[in-house]
C-alpha cells in the first residue's frame, strides 16, 4: 500500500529532523531550535517548486482558492500552537503526565476528522488506534493513567498536553481538507505547492513573533544556518511526505501508522547512542506493529 509506504518515510524523516534540532538546541535554545523546523526548511521546498511545477502551472489558480487557502492558514496555526504548547510542556514540573496526554492525538485526529470530514469510524479500527496507542505509552514510558489514580486530572500540564494532541490532531484534519479541495491535477504537483505554502506561512507567522519577542535568538539561528541544513532537508522531507499521505488515504489512518516515528527514535537511541531497550519499550514496539497490521486492511 503506497500510503502506508509514504507515512514511513515521513515518520522517519521527521525522526531525523528531531535529532538534527537536538543539535542545535544549546546553541540557540527551545524556542528557536522548534521554529528550526519551519525557517529551515523553507528553502528546499523553494527548490521543489522551482524545478518541478513551472510558474504558469495551473495549480497556482488551484492553490490559492480562498477555501484552499483558508483551510491552509487554519491547518498551519494549529501546527504552530502544538509547536508553541510543547515546548511549555517542556518548561513546566512533572510535565510527563502532560506528555502522556498530547499522545493522544491519534484518538483526537480521528474524532476531528468525523466531525469535519464525515470520516466513518468502525470498531476494528478503533481497537487498532487503541492498540497503537498503548504501544506508543509503553515506548515513552508514560502511565496516562496515573493521572487519574494520583488525582491529577485537571492539571495545567494535562490540559496543556490535551490542547497538543487536538491542535495536532486538527492540523492533520485541516490539511487533508486544503489538498482535498483541489482536484484534476498530478497530486506531486498539489503536495509541493501546498507544502511550500504551509512552510511559507508557519516561517513567517513564528518569525515575527520571535522577531518581537526574542530577536537575539533568531539571529543566533540565522548565525548557525550550515548547522541548520540537516534540520531543513528533513523537515522539508517530512512535510512532504505527510502531505502525500494526507492526500492518498484519510489523516486517521496516516497518524495511526506515523506512531513509527517513536519507533524510529528508540532505534537512533539504541544505534547511536547506545541507550538499551527495554522490556516495556519492547512491548510497545510490538503493539505499534500490530497495530500497523490490522491497518493494513484498509484504503490503499
Amino acid at each position: 500500500m503506497l500510503w502506508i509506504s509514504i507515512t514511513i518515510l515521513a515518520s522517519l524523516s521527521q525522526t531525523l529532523r528531531s535529532v538534527s534540532q537536538k543539535n542545535i538546541i544549546n546553541e540557540v535554545g527551545v524556542v528557536s531550535s522548534a521554529y528550526s523546523r519551519f525557517i529551515f526548511a523553507l528553502p528546499f521546498s523553494f527548490l521543489l517548486l522551482i524545478f518541478f511545477i513551472p510558474y504558469n502551472d495551473p495549480i497556482f489558480l488551484e492553490s490559492t482558492k480562498p477555501v484552499t487557502l483558508s483551510w491552509l492558514f487554519l491547518a498551519s496555526i494549529c501546527q504552530i500552537l502544538f509547536t508553541v504548547l510543547l515546548i511549555k510542556l517542556f518548561t513546566l514540573r512533572s510535565f510527563a503526565i502532560g506528555i502522556a496526554f498530547s499522545k493522544t492525538e491519534v484518538i483526537q485526529t480521528t474524532i476531528l476528522e468525523i466531525l469535519i470530514l464525515g470520516f466513518i469510524l468502525t470498531t476494528e479500527l478503533f481497537v487498532a488506534i487503541l492498540i497503537g496507542f498503548v504501544g506508543v505509552l509503553f515506548i515513552s514510558k508514560l502511565n496516562l493513567f496515573s493521572s487519574f489514580t494520583e488525582k491529577k486530572i485537571l492539571t495545567k500540564q494535562v490540559i496543556i498536553g490535551v490542547f497538543c494532541g487536538i491542535f495536532l490532531g486538527l492540523s492533520s484534519v485541516l490539511y487533508k481538507a486544503s489538498l482535498d479541495n483541489i482536484s484534476g491535477v498530478f497530486l506531486y504537483k498539489k503536495v509541493i505547492t501546498l507544502s511550500c505554502f504551509a512552510l511559507l506561512l508557519q516561517t513567517i507567522v513564528m518569525g515575527s513573533y520571535i522577531f518581537f519577542f526574542s530577536k537575539e535568538s533568531l539571529i543566533k539561528l540565522i548565525y548557525i544556518w550550515k548547522k541548520g541544513l540537516p534540520v531543513g532537508f528533513f523537515g522539508c522531507s517530512a512535510t512532504f511526505f505527510w502531505f502525500y499521505a494526507f492526500s492518498l488515504t484519510d489523516a486517521t489512518y496516516v497518524r495511526a501508522v506515523g506512531q513509527l516515528e517513536i519507533v524510529f527514535s528508540v532505534a537512533i537511541s539504541y544505534l547511536f547512542y547506545k541507550e538499551k531497550i527495554t522490556i516495556i519499550e519492547l512491548f510497545g514496539i510490538v503493539f505499534i506493529f500490530i497495530s500497523i497490521l490490522a491497518l493494513l486492511q484498509y484504503p490503499s
